[in-house]
């Protein structure tokens, strides 16, 4: 339990430099199992702590008017079709928006940055499903991966999904600033 404004209640487990360190070291690697030993907590109380900001990240909209009027941007589309929307992150700075309809594997990109390098998709103005597939497995950790079991039971998931897992990673890797940020249309 956390505590509230008075004080009252349990001390958070790991303080907020701790959870900073926590997060680069499993960005980096190492499994949620391992840290959760070294720091003396639950391999839940840790995921809870990892998880913490990828939640704050992650907005629902449930009316079809609050979904239209943030991507109003997008032209020419149904909007009540396209609900997730990534936005590809550099730091603070949105540099690509990112629609999608999964049900007939179709997005719709609109970069808001002119630095190719900083963009989901560079140079491609019009990028494939399969473009798209190939981006989440970028911003996740290589299927290939020794650890793989391990670091999918951390995520609680049971199965290598590129999706699913950047939905809960946030798309973070150690080596760079970009992340995303996702949002839902959930009528």
């Amino acid at each position: 339990m956390a505590r509230n404004e008075r004080g009252a209640g349990r001390k958070p487990a790991l303080s907020a430099a701790m959870v900073s360190e926590i997060r680069k070291r499993h960005e980096a690697g190492e499994t949620v199992t391992a840290l959760a030993k070294e720091y003396g907590v639950s391999r839940q109380v840790l995921s809870g702590y990892l998880n913490q900001s990828n939640e704050k990240e992650k907005e629902v909209y449930h009316t079809v008017k609050s979904w239209e009027r943030l991507n109003k941007a997008f032209e020419g589309i149904r909007y009540e079709d396209y609900i997730m929307r990534m936005e590809y992150m550099c730091g603070e700075e949105c540099c690509t928006v990112i629609l999608i309809n999964a049900k007939d594997e179709e997005i719709v990109v609109m970069n808001e940055t002119d630095d190719l390098l900083h963009t989901a998709f560079g140079f491609k103005v019009k990028p494939t499903w399969n473009d798209f597939e190939e981006f989440l497995k970028s911003r996740c950790f290589p299927e290939t991966r020794e650890e793989q079991e391990l670091i999918l039971e951390d995520l609680g998931l049971e199965d290598y999904d590129a999706l699913t897992i950047v939905d809960k990673t946030g798309g973070r890797m150690a080596e760079d600033l970009q992340w995303i940020k996702i949002r839902y249309f959930i009528p």
